[in-house]
């Protein structure tokens, strides 16, 4: 062999290694050269049959579809914008549009309102003194805390009270602080007598009145009305609690008549704006109260009966305390109780109900 041969044989493997490292770092140059290129994004979805990533505000991915048509049909229904972006992109978040805000109570009042109503007549203090009508009770301090008890034990949230007199009231803001009370103190003792009384934590006052009604003698006497709010729905509710006149110093129908009549008044006003509207009271009548009541307003009592004509009376023995509500509220599981407790307590008995006003969005007055 001659040394040209020779030369050549040792320069070919030479030459093949140099050509092949050429080559790979032609190869190598170009792929880092694609990772930075801008790439269309129908390009890419193209060359990768699994599709480009989504990647939403938060920086989760998936894999988009195929076709483009079903990928923009996908995106519309994300509840979040998305788009699709390179790797190599910063990821700015999606600033979405802020709504204004409901405040608890619009959107609350929009919820039923379910609460438990009493009547109950807790026979004044003055009756069972020493020498009173009824001095077989004990003190009407002690009968008080009875009271409360059943109240409580009830679940009963706002009531009327009748012959609430100051010793009783005194030991009632003792023994119940998480109830409001009215009139209570501010209007006096003869105001104080037939006090509205409810559960704080269940409804605020929003506003607090009186009427006159006729009592003995046909002399008035302030009975009160309130409007509470539930504090659970929003709920706005009017209360009014009475006492009219029993026969005790002389016939009494006559102002008995003249207070119905100026409760019918009362009710109709307080519904004419389609407010829910809860009547309780120591009547001291029954069909004489029940059917003018029933039959010139909305007003259903909670143990039944007829609205409108013609008058049916409640099934049933009837007592002369009452409770009603107007054509808003509904009433179920009446209870009349006049068990151990109650006739150690009172000579009338414990009544109360359920009430349920229905959602209403426009509740809130």
């Amino acid at each position: 062999m001659s040394r040209h041969s020779q030369r050549r044989e040792r320069l070919e493997p030479s030459v093949i290694g140099t050509v092949a490292l050429a080559v790979v770092l032609l190869v190598v140059s170009g792929v880092f050269l694609a990772w930075g290129h801008v790439v269309d994004p129908t390009d890419d979805a193209a060359a990768d049959p699994g599709g480009p990533e989504l990647v939403d505000a938060a920086g989760t991915t998936s894999a988009a579809p195929a076709d483009d048509a079903a990928a923009k049909q996908e995106q519309a229904r994300q509840v979040a914008p998305q788009r699709i972006v390179l790797r190599d992109e910063v990821i700015k978040p999606v600033v979405e549009k802020k709504t204004k805000k409901k405040s608890k109570r619009s959107h609350e009042v929009s919820l039923p309102t379910s609460f438990r109503v009493s009547t109950f007549n807790v026979l004044g203090a003055s009756h069972t003194a020493s020498g009173g009508r009824h001095a077989r009770f004990g003190p009407g301090v002690d009968r008080i805390r009875n009271v409360v008890q059943l109240l409580q034990g009830t679940g009963v949230s706002v009531a009327g009270l009748q012959e609430f007199q100051p010793p009783q009231y005194n030991v009632f803001r003792q023994t119940a602080p998480g109830w409001g009370v009215y009139p209570g103190a501010e209007l006096g003792q003869a105001a104080m007598a037939n006090s509205i009384v409810w559960r704080t934590d269940v409804w605020e006052l929003v506003s607090a009145q009186t009427i006159p009604i006729p009592y003995f003698g046909g002399n008035p006497m302030p009975m009160p009305y309130v409007q509470l709010r539930n504090l659970q729905s929003g709920r706005t509710v009017w209360f009014f609690n009475t006492h009219n006149p029993a026969d005790a110093h002389g016939p009494a129908q006559q102002y008995r008549n003249r207070a119905t009549a100026l409760e019918i008044d009362l009710a109709q006003r307080l519904s004419a704006d389609g407010s829910p509207v809860v009547f309780t009271g120591d009547m001291n009548d029954r069909e004489p109260y029940f059917c003018p009541m029933t039959m010139q307003t909305e007003m259903h009592a909670a143990n039944g009966g007829s609205t409108g004509t013609p008058c049916a009376m409640p099934p049933g023995p009837t007592n002369v305390d009452w409770i009603m509500g107007n054509g808003t509220v509904s009433f179920e599981n009446f209870h009349s109780d006049y068990g151990p407790l109650v006739q150690r307590t009172s000579d009338h008995h414990f009544v109360w109900a359920d009430a349920t006003i229905p959602a209403d969005g426009s509740a809130q007055r």
